[in-house]
């Protein structure tokens, strides 16, 4: 839009010179310059201004939620875990809640499974886990023992119930250890967390109150068959002691390009984004050979387990990733195992929000890791 004006003293608003025969047939000098008619300026000069106002709260909305991992980490530093536990299915001694370091494992094998909302899906998991177990067991004659750490973390519906009802049913036989709130073989404990801190969080509280000598972390949804511990197991006793190992369970082949071994109903565009997912993760963390960092079925030993859950930080989605960064720093070896899994209904991560908050906390981590401000617990 084009627009013409007579000459003004001041020559730095405007274009190029330009001249032309006025009605009265005189001749005189104008100037061009390109821009808005007036009429127009004042309703995009307001638009401007109002850009401008929004600016300033939305880049404080960012950095804020850049900053929210952070900020959730420093709300727990030098607090005892008992302070983010609101109860208990089992009696504990004030500051008892996590076994001291030098104490002897009480059981060879502790589960821990961390669940939100999850009164629907829980019960068939833990009944499934609790006949494999007992059976095992009872099978070895004293040589294998076991508990299970269920973690509420801060659910809205009856989780803490559903996990605690092995411990509350009661059996036709009086003798039945079950009616003293015991099971007939190895223990059930359930803790419940004040508020919803996150999966990472809760597989903390269960891993740093656990007394097995191994720790197996499995998702509440039941996707992975209990059963594929023994494959865990295995590869646990071949790998070599020096430098120490931890097994990951594997929804992949271990052979490009990654497949699952078994699916049900995998949805194409959650394969897609899991896919683009650990390529990301590749990228940023500087390479790694893991390639499922997400299956929520892994096997650490005791003293190892618990030294990674004492150091971390981020307590939400992306928690997987900061162990693995985790053990190549402290130079933990990580054994990948395929295991057979069925993808389940009613998961709580939000495809969109949850890959842009885990994206968030994986970048969080590369930063502040790089910088020297997080690092492995002393």
């Amino acid at each position: 839009h084009w627009q013409c004006t007579d000459i003004c003293s001041s020559m730095a608003d405007f274009g190029s010179f330009g001249g032309s025969y006025y009605p009265d047939g005189s001749y005189g000098s104008h100037l061009y310059r390109w821009g808005p008619p007036p009429e127009e300026e004042g309703v995009l000069s307001l638009i401007w201004s109002l850009l401008s106002w929004l600016a300033v709260p939305a880049v404080l909305l960012l950095l804020a939620w850049l900053a929210l991992p952070f900020l959730d980490w420093r709300t727990t530093l030098g607090r005892p875990l008992e302070a983010s536990i609101a109860r208990t299915s089992f009696q504990v001694a004030p500051g008892g809640l996590v076994p001291p370091a030098w104490q002897a494992p009480e059981v060879t094998l502790s589960v821990v499974i961390p669940a939100y909302n999850e009164e629907r899906r829980l019960p068939q998991m833990l009944s499934e886990t609790l006949a494999y177990l007992e059976s095992r067991a009872a099978a070895s004659l004293g040589r294998f023992s076991f508990e299970i750490i269920v973690v509420d973390d801060g659910s809205t519906d009856g989780t803490f119930s559903a996990a605690s009802y092995p411990l509350q049913r009661t059996s036709v036989d009086a003798a039945d250890p079950r009616r003293s709130g015991q099971l007939r073989q190895g223990d059930l404990r359930v803790l419940d967390s004040r508020q919803n801190r996150g999966k990472g969080f809760a597989v903390r509280a269960g891993v740093l109150t656990a007394r097995g000598q191994w720790i197996l972390m499995v998702d509440a949804d039941g996707a992975t068959n209990i059963r594929d511990l023994e494959r865990l197991e295995a590869a646990a006793r071949a790998a070599p002691q020096r430098p120490p190992s931890i097994v990951f369970g594997s929804r992949y082949g271990l052979n490009a390009p990654p497949r699952p071994v078994k699916s049900a109903n995998r949805s194409p565009h959650r394969a897609a984004l899991t896919w683009l997912f650990q390529t990301i993760v590749g990228s940023l963390m500087g390479g790694t050979a893991v390639k499922d960092t997400q299956c929520g079925f892994k096997l650490f030993p005791a003293m190892v387990g618990k030294h990674l859950f004492a150091s971390l930080h981020i307590y939400r989605w992306a928690f997987d990733v900061e162990l693995v960064l985790l053990c190549k720093i402290l130079g933990v070896n990580i054994v990948e195992v395929p295991v057979t899994w069925v993808e389940m209904p009613g998961s709580k991560l939000n495809l969109l929000s949850g890959a842009a908050s885990m994206l968030r906390d994986i970048l969080l981590v590369r930063i502040l890791y790089a910088f020297s401000l997080w690092g492995p617990a002393l």
